[in-house]
């Protein structure tokens, strides 16, 4: 089976991971088609972007660098000649566009698949899960477009409902396919020895990462930890525009020295800094046009073993499932009732981090997510 990932902002570490995973399968025959250059600085996620100036030919897959019409903004998607010479050139029969199913990177890949005369496949893969009022434009375009796509997989069930809401064609196949950490990476490591090495001299330690912006629920996170017993630090690892702001609020008489700024940190440094918290904090507040789409430091702190709190904006509590503890949004109170039980409730704290273990390796991991695409695959090619 010939196979076709495409994604026009860069492919993160994350992303190449579950790339291998995918190409493992021997019944593949993957190409990747990433930028050669993308001019545009990714302040808020230190994982970072792979780009290629050259084919790289590896083990599982076939990395083919085309150019963005503009570099400084991927969302205009790639030059279309370049697409049509690497769609004519591999000949694929599944083309799995890595992007929400409106964007216009998956416009692009379905009408010059058109162009190309191939009769490939063509997929997605994305988050959204907020509706909307269609333009009357939009909606003619897109149902267009969507009537030459053979389905996708998205990353929770409230985003495939939101996208049949939208008006996706029931004759398009679409599941519901969580987004995987990389397990290799996020593993439960020595505590004790983490925080020697890292500095960290705080007794109990509630973490946050992410980005510092409103609807992320910083303010409301800072509020419950000030109700928490004074031995419990805050570390928040991330950047954004309301770090000056946050920083301001920490130096309140109930926060003085017990919230910490770290910084934006890389893809190998969080793992690290994950395993030092007692518990992760996902305080996200839902906001018009916006509500938590996945969470994915949800997956990676349940790898190394750290409880999850998590608020019930969006797609937490169905990532979080029974295994970990969903409160009301912005009620301060809740949070750090939940927060302080995280930590201090041994019986609970051991069911947290054993059923997060346990959810990881069943449902959220690279290898699951890539043998369940696979099988997505297959379904599509063999069955549509």
């Amino acid at each position: 089976m010939k196979v076709l990932i495409a994604t026009s902002t860069g492919a993160t570490r994350n992303s190449m991971e579950i790339c291998h995973g995918i190409g493992k399968d021997q019944r593949l025959d993957l190409s990747v088609v990433l930028p050669d250059k993308v001019a545009v600085e990714k302040v808020y996620d230190p994982t970072g972007w792979l780009l290629v100036e050259q084919e790289q030919k590896g083990e599982e897959f076939l990395l083919i660098p085309v150019s963005l019409k503009d570099p400084r903004n991927p969302r205009k998607g790639f030059k279309w000649g370049h697409l049509l010479r690497v769609i004519r050139e591999t000949g694929p029969e599944i083309i799995h566009v890595w992007e929400e199913p409106l964007s216009y990177r998956l416009f692009q890949f379905t009408w010059i698949r058109t162009l190309a005369r191939s009769r490939a496949k063509v997929i997605f893969y994305g988050f959204q899960n907020v509706s909307f009022r269609w333009k009357w434009l939009q909606r003619i375009i897109w149902k267009l477009t969507w009537n030459h796509v053979s389905g996708g997989a998205m990353a929770s069930s409230e985003a495939v409902e939101n996208l049949r809401r939208l008006g996706f064609p029931h004759g398009g196949r679409l599941e519901h396919i969580f987004y995987g950490v990389p397990t290799n990476l996020f593993y439960p490591m020595d505590k004790r020895e983490l925080k020697k090495e890292l500095a960290i001299n705080c007794r109990f330690v509630v973490g946050y990462v992410g980005r510092l912006v409103p609807e992320k629920g910083l303010d409301w996170l800072l509020e419950a930890v000030e109700l928490l017993p004074p031995d419990v630090h805050c570390l928040v690892l991330g950047d954004g525009p309301m770090g000056a702001a946050l920083e301001k609020r920490s130096s309140a008489p109930g926060l003085r020295d017990r919230v910490h700024f770290l910084g934006a940190k890389t893809a190998s440094e969080v793992p690290k800094w994950m395993n030092c918290f007692d518990v992760l904090a996902v305080p996200s507040l839902t906001r018009v046009g916006w509500k938590e789409q996945y969470g994915r430091v949800i997956a990676e702190a349940m790898a190394c073993g750290v409880p999850v709190v998590g608020s019930d904006s969006g797609a937490i509590p169905e990532v979080l499932d029974s295994c970990g503890l969903v409160v009301p949004e912005g009620n301060v109170e809740k949070l750090a009732e939940a927060l302080h039980s995280a930590i201090h409730d041994e019986e609970t704290r051991a069911r947290l981090i054993q059923g997060g273990l346990r959810r990881v390796k069943e449902e959220l991991s690279v290898h699951v997510m890539s043998q369940r695409l696979v099988e997505f695959y297959e379904r599509i090619l063999f069955i549509l």
